[in-house]
């Protein structure tokens, strides 16, 4: 018992990295309301863009970015391209990336 007491911050340091992968790779969504463009981890909203600070949307990829993609394919990547901020470029990677791009279109954003 004591050698797996050992063993115990590297089960913990596992168990967290595999919660993480799971949590970006199958727990990720994008969610599309009124007013913003929503990244959600397992059901919590962990950033959003106004819609309104969206200059346009493309389905494009830019060195400087903020990621938050689910994918390793960059079939799925669509670049949305912001107003204010330091980093302008936010990278998202929806489950259907055209029918996304459609839904922004209906809603007032410039689709490139």
């Amino acid at each position: 018992m004591e050698v797996f007491l050992h063993l115990l911050p590297l089960f913990f340091a596992l168990g967290l990295c595999g919660l993480l992968i799971h949590a970006i790779f199958w727990g990720m969504t994008f969610v599309l309301d009124v007013g913003n463009v929503r990244v959600r981890i397992y059901g919590w909203t962990v950033r959003k863009v106004a819609l309104s600070d969206i200059e346009y949307a493309a389905r494009d990829w830019a060195f400087w970015n903020e990621h938050w993609t689910n994918t390793v394919s960059s079939k799925r990547l669509v670049l949305l391209r912001r107003r204010t901020g330091l980093v302008r470029n936010f990278l998202i990677s929806p489950a259907e990336p055209q029918e996304f791009l459609k839904e922004l279109a209906s809603k007032g954003v410039t689709v490139k």
